[in-house]
């Protein structure tokens, strides 16, 4: 598992220049010389300014060096509390489920509880949601979408680039877009979302990955750990964190809403006496 601050570092890495990426690849593999050493000694190891190391932990989101050091070696505290238990790699079994676990708790490191609760207050405000995943976020987004509509909210999910081209023409300042991407860096993504706002849109982004670009595009970010960051990143899907996202989301809502939590309970006895009364014909 890795710290929130690597996380955070990892997620912009497509936003880099040459020098900075120098610098985040040797924080990255190195986290214990940077905690331990001063500015000018991490410029001498790897051959930058000092200025420019700054212009980094910037970048990622610090006043300066000092700053950036304190919370690294915070991270990597409580990291080391949460010590990894030898998995049997040959065990694919506990092998895979280790590796979810991590990346759900990664996950959590990266939630900040000001964005959930923004975008919970957000969602029973606007006039209609659009949701618009690409690539395989469709299918958690999928379900998302169907358990607001349980609660009455009006949804309409953009299944391509074409679709949510055409939406932009009914989208005004009481309408709510999320949207949904492995990396912000797919094509068109930002065009789109520069479009958007335009139309004073209030904008959710979920991805994998930052970009400084997007600060004046969106209302809300939020980050979920990559799969390349995982052991098995051939096989580990990012649908169970972005569905840990929206449930936490989800549970927002309905703690702030009475009226939610009813049309939820009258709609899951709707649905459970649905799939009861289809499974009796096959009672013997």
């Amino acid at each position: 598992m890795k710290s929130p601050i690597v996380l955070k570092i990892i997620s912009l890495e497509s936003s880099f220049t040459s020098s900075e990426y120098e610098i985040s690849q040797f924080v990255i593999n190195n986290p214990d010389y940077v905690i331990a050493n001063s500015i000018s000694e991490l410029a001498n190891k790897i051959n930058t300014s000092e200025a420019s190391i700054n212009r980094f932990c910037r970048k990622v989101g610090f006043k300066g060096f000092n700053k950036f050091k304190m919370a690294l070696a915070q991270s990597n505290t409580q990291l080391d509390r949460m010590s990894e238990n030898e998995v049997d790699a040959d065990n694919l079994l506990d092998y895979i489920t280790y590796d979810y676990q991590q990346m759900i708790l990664s996950t959590c490191a990266l939630l900040e509880k000001e964005d959930v609760e923004e975008v919970a207050s957000l969602i029973p405000l606007a006039s209609k949601v659009f949701m618009y995943p690409i690539y395989t976020t469709s299918f958690v987004v999928g379900e998302f979408s169907f358990k607001l509509r349980q609660l009455g909210i009006d949804v309409i999910e953009l299944k391509d680039h074409l679709e949510a081209q055409l939406a932009i023409e009914y989208m005004n300042s009481d309408s709510l877009l999320i949207t949904v991407v492995p990396s912000v860096t797919s094509k068109g993504v930002l065009p789109f979302l520069d479009k958007i706002r335009t139309k004073n849109v209030k904008t959710v982004l979920i991805s994998e990955n930052d970009n400084p670009k997007l600060s004046d595009l969106i209302d809300v970010k939020i980050l979920i750990p990559g799969s390349m960051t995982a052991k098995n990143p051939l096989v580990i899907s990012n649908s169970p964190m972005i569905s840990l996202v929206f449930d936490i989301i989800y549970a927002t809502i309905l703690k702030n809403n009475k009226a939610f939590r009813q049309r939820k309970l009258s709609s899951d006895t709707i649905i459970d006496s649905f799939e009861a009364a289809e499974s009796a014909r096959y009672e013997w």
